[in-house]
């Protein structure tokens, strides 16, 4: 069988995160009104990361060196959020982008499984989930 051809094979390597943007967003203020540490976050002004976003950024993430189990990151990052949701849904209020990001590697035929359990926590947390994968031959 062709190695490139598995179907039903899951992403590899996915990375969960709670990422808040805004052009005026200062990631200590989130810290604060959160009280959670973020895993990475940058001020407004030039990301040397992402050319052309300015946003200051906070994010609170879980990848491979936490969690491999992909359940498991989302797990790590809703059970964070879930007891902040007034707090989340007030920086929204404010014209912050709040959501839920799934990031990994994925070919044509990869797929990733929520749980209906999942999809509802996610659903309760009112912030858009968004899907993005890297799709080149590694």
């Amino acid at each position: 069988m062709n190695k490139k051809a598995r179907p039903g094979e899951t992403w590899t390597l996915p990375h969960v995160a709670l990422v808040i943007k805004g052009p005026d967003l200062y990631p200590d203020r989130v810290t604060e009104r959160l009280c959670l540490q973020p895993t990475s976050s940058g001020p407004p002004g030039v990301d040397r990361w992402i050319p052309g976003d300015t946003d200051g950024r906070w994010s609170l993430e879980c990848d491979n060196r936490i969690t491999r189990i992909f359940s498991e990151q989302l797990d790590h990052v809703l059970s964070a959020a879930e007891s902040r949701t007034e707090a989340l849904a007030s920086l929204r209020s404010e014209g912050h982008t709040v959501m839920l990001t799934v990031w990994g590697y994925a070919d044509h035929d990869s797929q990733l499984a929520f749980s209906a359990s999942d999809i509802a926590r996610i659903a309760r947390l009112n912030i858009p989930l968004r899907l993005s994968q890297s799709l080149s031959d590694r």
